[in-house]
């Protein structure tokens, strides 16, 4: 049972391959892409997945026979995972921390930003990082205050630090569109940030009619994730518009 449930999740990331066959990190600047909430990666030959306390590393260079490589301890409360140009950025409830995996795959311990206790996806680029910290009950923490976007420079990964911190509602996932940032801010709508200075995010639209707990961003098209199911935004004079729901 547990070698189908592998070969399953692998199928599903390669479904995620460009033309070429090629396979990236699933992230916005690879060949796959997926979700900020997401619990697993590929780089390369190699499938990476977060459990709620360790790293583990799959062989996938055959589909057909993926094999166990390493798990590596990493904590408690690890919650998501997010590749990017051979780094993986993993949130959890006290923080961000940052490995980098070699040729053979093995993931190698760098950094991490602390944060107060509260639960944490995140997305990445060549400069910074951007963290949702969210109070919950699930996520030990029940302050409002606790609900935060938080900018952190990752321009050198074995030091990152806060550059900008905004308050929320209730953020969830997050993702790059078009340019922007997009946090959802699940049942209150979802909100649009201008990276004209990525330091400093700019709000230019809550979009209070679209409920959003997390999203992919494709080239023209978002699919959001939301309570009620899956469906699928596109830009229309600069707005996103309702495409379709995803059945």
């Amino acid at each position: 049972m547990r070698k189908l449930l592998l070969l399953l999740v692998v199928s599903l990331c390669w479904s995620c391959t460009d033309e070429s066959g090629d396979v990236g990190f699933i992230d916005g600047g690879g060949a796959g892409v997926g979700g900020s909430t997401a619990r697993f990666a590929i780089n390369g030959e190699f499938l990476y997945i977060v459990s709620n306390t360790d790293l583990k590393v799959i062989n996938i260079s055959s589909v057909a026979d993926p094999q166990y490589q390493s798990s590596t301890p990493i904590g408690t409360g690890i919650e998501t995972i997010f590749g990017f140009k051979g780094n993986l950025f993993i949130g959890g409830q006290s923080g961000m921390k940052i490995y980098t995996v070699d040729a053979l795959g093995k993931p190698t311990y760098r950094s991490e930003f602390v944060h107060r206790t509260a639960c944490d996806p995140v997305i990445a680029n060549d400069e910074y990082a951007y963290v949702t910290t969210r109070s919950g009950e699930g996520c030990n923490n029940t302050l409002f205050e606790a609900n935060r976007l938080i900018t952190l420079d990752v321009s050198n990964l074995d030091n990152p630090f806060d550059v900008d911190q905004q308050q929320m509602i209730n953020p969830r996932g997050l993702a790059f569109f078009k340019g922007d940032l997009f946090v959802a801010e699940g049942s209150s709508g979802l909100k649009q940030f201008s990276l004209e200075n990525p330091a400093q995010p700019e709000l230019i639209h809550f979009y209070t009619e679209i409920a959003a707990n997390d999203m992919i961003a494709l080239e023209n098209t978002m699919i959001i994730t939301r309570d009620d199911g899956i469906y699928q935004f596109g830009c229309v004079d600069e707005d996103l518009e309702l495409f379709s729901p995803i059945q």
